[in-house]
């Protein structure tokens, strides 16, 4: 595996060399690439200043070729990486190395969650949901009750998780997840995505299939959804407080709130730029975004297909499309303080900051 770095200026240049093997649905097979770039912006989109400079390495996933969808650190050091056949791989160092873990299954694992460096969760293909207590040495099946794809997992403390799947699934555990229950959302919809804010287990958002937004305000008793009028399949949402938040998806969508989600507005996306460049009728789009993270009101990140990597330093007014140096699709994307990141995609594909 090769060094991959990003020079000065908030992760506008990206140098470096990685050579690794793709393993992806619609692309699969060897890929040996050379990628060298200077950042870039779309045509009339002005790049913001910078407040503070990013630092990007590839890190080693040691040669798990597999696609990574499911990324979570617990501190700048400390994290576990999930995707296909069953590949859940851990660190200690901030990537330096990578231990692979022992789950006890082939099914793709989509989402990993810990609420402290011992107690964590993972979920992924035909009901599947695992938990651990040793970070991740020993892993346990949990029952789902449903067969269902999950997509989704996230605690807000050791007992209270949520998972989110196939065909409207909603499910929710109030004792560590000895016992799921299935929570009523009123849709068939998949449901991509499920967060609450953190330190607050009373609100809470889950977007997924043709603008599915859905809301909570009493802890998940109740789920309403929300008006949305962009019909796009939504993948990524985030919230910093109980008003402010935003969600993305296909077409290259951003949408943002201001009111907790009862309205919505356009922040990118098609005629709205940088990403103007979708090809209607492919199977997934080529502006595709799939994850949002923000780590304040201002600063925000956004990944998704053939390697986009988008930055705002202003509260998503304005977005920077900038060389992730790959072409690759990222899927995951976790902060776990405002000085480290971590995104992971297809081709054991784990890009640090």
């Amino acid at each position: 595996m090769g060094k991959y770095e990003c020079g000065k200026g908030e992760g506008t240049t990206w140098v470096g060399r990685v050579q690794h093997r793709l393993a992806f649905g619609l692309l699969s097979g060897a890929l040996a690439a050379v990628l060298v770039g200077t950042g870039i912006a779309s045509p009339g989109v002005t790049l913001p200043a910078a407040a503070a400079e990013d630092h990007w390495t590839f890190a080693d996933s040691l040669g798990v070729g597999v696609p990574f969808d499911g990324v979570y650190f617990i501190n700048a050091n400390e994290g576990w990486v999930s995707g296909a056949s069953g590949v859940i791989i851990h660190t200690t160092d901030a990537g330096k190395t990578w231990a692979p873990l022992n789950t006890g299954t082939t099914h793709w694992i989509h989402s990993v969650d810990f609420v402290d460096a011992s107690r964590g969760w993972a979920v992924g293909n035909n009901g599947l949901i695992l938990s651990t207590e040793d970070g991740g040495k020993t892993w346990s099946t949990q029952e789902a009750g449903v067969p269902f794809d999950l997509y989704s997992v996230t605690f807000t403390d050791a007992q209270n998780g949520w998972a989110s799947g196939f065909a409207g699934t909603l499910l929710h555990t109030t004792d560590g997840g000895s016992h799921w229950a299935k929570v009523s959302t009123d849709t068939a919809q998949w449901i991509m995505r499920v967060t609450f804010l953190k330190g607050d287990v009373s609100h809470g958002w889950a977007v997924g299939q043709e603008g599915l937004i859905l809301s909570t305000t009493d802890g998940g008793n109740t789920w309403k959804k929300q008006n949305n009028p962009v019909r796009k399949d939504l993948y990524g949402v985030t919230f910093v407080d109980q008003n402010r938040g935003w969600v993305v998806g296909t077409h290259g969508i951003i949408e943002y709130t201001s009111n907790g989600g009862q309205s919505w507005v356009i922040q990118n996306g098609p005629g709205h730029g940088p990403l103007e460049w979708g090809v209607a009728g492919m199977e997934r789009e080529s502006n595709d975004l799939h994850t949002v993270v923000f780590l304040n009101d201002k600063v925000g990140y956004v990944t998704g297909v053939l390697g986009i990597f988008m930055k705002t330093v202003d509260g998503g007014n304005h977005w920077t499309l900038v060389k992730s140096g790959t072409s690759l699709d990222l899927y995951g994307m976790t902060f776990p303080d405002s000085s480290h990141g971590w995104v992971v995609g297809v081709g054991g594909m784990i890009l640090h900051s």
